[in-house]
């Protein structure tokens, strides 16, 4: 073997990738890391150095699955290190339909479409013969198959200095708790090995930044994201008394039309701005039919940020909480006046009050004391399975805690649910990170006058990604947030944020370019995905170790 890392070795390794079913959240995430290990061993520097490999198991998980890493440590000791980032597990393929069978086989896939109903631009891509098509092709079994092509070249050379890690999890379609085992690792080996890491570079790929938008990106950070879950206490009454209370239901859909693609949220950095948020889940609670109006509702909200912190999130919430409350005592009392009925002691009580988690629980010490405590500790202890993950634990808790407030009612509860990912950027104030912003200059250049490609610098990758938890910015506002709203946070969510907040490693993304990720029709292009995309990725690797331009133009 020589190595992978030109046009049929990087499409060879996608495929073989691809092949493997790693649906996020099953088993087969095992035989994918079990995979990659295989791919590693077939490279002759990690068949004379075994222990470079890591099989690293993912803490207190129920499905046994592993991360894969490899360290390839260059000539000279030297402590500058790059580690190249990447997850492996795959969203399912239910929107596959009928052509399920074939989402793992590219080839055959690709072909089938050829006599299936597409939109036009998906047909134009596939009959131009510039694209491959299945699931995990784009995001993002391409850029692991980039990574470990360079890898199998780069320890090839007898001088090279610096060292590369290399980081594959599974889980980042969902939790991301691959990445908090692969954190975990890269402190550990920074204290026993003395690595100084001084890039992360995830091989993500390139995402629309509009509708429409056919430009390729590199990205100097990402976003972040909170997950807000905003709980529905009703004051339940029958159908045929409507005005003797107020339905859990109609709270959830004021508040959600107050949030939805709200300019509250905005975040603009140049040309940058955060995307809007919107809700992933609203629903009431109620088990079955009858015709007592809804106790319980609530909603999940996706947030993104580029520097807002989670109090600062945590402030708009409330406000827009308090403004749905507003209107929904505002209609209620219209509709007192036009029924002509006394407006009386009985109407102030219908009008929603608003609480953080942190509100409630400290509410609760006072009232009841241990009893209390008790309760609380107990729905925290609760263990995540296959049919509770940590969204419906959190409302489980925002039940729980209700439960001891029905006199509050009707009332918003406000906290956080996992996941959290740290938003990240380059610190200009850094001289490390100077010297990566020059870098990705050069690497513009490089692309332009070495592959006749325009690529574009982005300084969020929208697309939410593992770097998130490379570094923590504003950590001391963070931190404590999370500990006060967001409970199943150091209690089931093992987020390792003083970990990462240590480790404080910048982050970029370099990859490959495709469309329609989490979509029947993902595919990726290989003309810039085999030739210029490893080639860029290469470029910022020596750049960064061996510290020269020219070299990356020669290599």
């Amino acid at each position: 073997m020589k190595h992978w890392n030109h046009e049929e070795g990087i499409l060879q390794l996608i495929k073989r990738l691809v092949k493997v079913p790693s649906i996020s959240g099953s088993s087969q995430e095992i035989d994918m890391a079990d995979e990659i290990l295989a791919i590693l061993r077939e490279i002759p520097y990690f068949q004379d150095h075994p222990d470079q490999l890591y099989k690293e198991a993912l803490l207190n998980d129920s499905l046994k699955r592993n991360m894969a890493a490899a360290l390839f440590k260059g000539n000279g000791n030297s402590s500058k290190t790059v580690v190249l980032l990447s997850h492996f597990d795959v969203v399912g393929i239910e929107d596959y339909g009928y052509l399920k069978p074939l989402a793992f086989k590219p080839d055959e896939y690709t072909a089938r479409l050829l006599s299936e109903p597409l939109p036009p631009e998906v047909r134009e891509d596939l009959e131009s013969g510039n694209w491959l098509f299945g699931r995990g092709i784009m995001d993002m079994k391409a850029g692991l198959a980039l990574q470990i092509a360079l890898l199998s070249e780069l320890v090839q050379e007898m001088d090279f200095a610096g060292n590369v890690l290399l980081l594959a999890v599974p889980d980042e379609e969902r939790n991301s708790e691959g990445m908090f085992e692969g954190i975990r690792l890269l402190h550990r080996l920074k204290e026993e090995l003395g690595l100084d890491y001084e890039v992360c570079i995830c091989s993500e790929p390139s995402f629309a930044g509009y509708p429409g938008d056919q430009s390729k990106y590199m990205y100097l950070g990402s976003v972040g994201k909170l997950l807000p879950l905003i709980f529905c206490s009703g004051k339940e009454t029958h159908v045929g008394e409507p005005l003797e209370g107020v339905n859990a239901s109609w709270m959830a859909a004021a508040v959600t039309n107050k949030i939805e693609l709200s300019a509250y949220f905005k975040e603009e950095e140049g040309y940058e701005r955060n995307p809007r948020p919107t809700s992933l889940k609203i629903t009431d609670l109620k088990d079955a039919y009858n015709v007592q109006t809804p106790t319980d509702a609530y909603v999940l909200y996706n947030i993104l940020t580029l520097k807002q912190s989670p109090q600062t999130v945590m402030d708009k919430l409330v406000m827009a909480a308090r403004e749905s409350s507003e209107e929904i005592f505002q209609r209620i009392a219209e509709a007192y006046q036009e029924d002509r009925l006394p407006l009386n002691e009985k109407l102030a009580g219908l009008k929603p009050g608003v609480y953080t988690y942190s509100d409630l629980y400290a509410l609760g010490l006072e009232r009841h004391g241990d009893p209390f405590a008790e309760k609380m500790d107990s729905l925290l202890q609760m263990k995540t399975s296959a049919d509770m993950d940590y969204r419906q634990l959190t409302v489980e808790i925002a039940r729980g805690i209700s439960s001891f407030f029905p006199d509050l009612a009707p009332f918003y509860l406000i906290m956080f649910a996992p996941p959290y990912y740290p938003h990240i950027y380059l610190d200009k104030m850094s001289p490390k990170e100077e010297r990566l912003l020059e870098m990705a200059g050069e690497l513009i250049d490089h692309a332009r006058y070495t592959y006749n490609e325009e690529v574009k610098l982005k300084n969020y990758f929208e697309g939410l990604s593992d770097i998130c938890y490379c570094r923590l910015m504003d950590a001391d506002e963070v931190i404590p947030s999370l500990e006060k709203e967001m409970p199943l946070y150091g209690r089931g969510y093992d987020l390792p944020l003083p970990v990462i907040k240590d480790l404080n490693i910048p982050a970029i993304n370099i990859g490959p370019y495709g469309k329609d990720a989490h979509k029947r029709t993902e595919r990726l292009e290989l003309p810039f995905s085999l030739t210029a995309a490893p080639g860029l990725l290469k470029f910022a690797v020596l750049s960064v170790l061996k510290g020269g331009v020219l070299y990356g133009k020669q290599a």
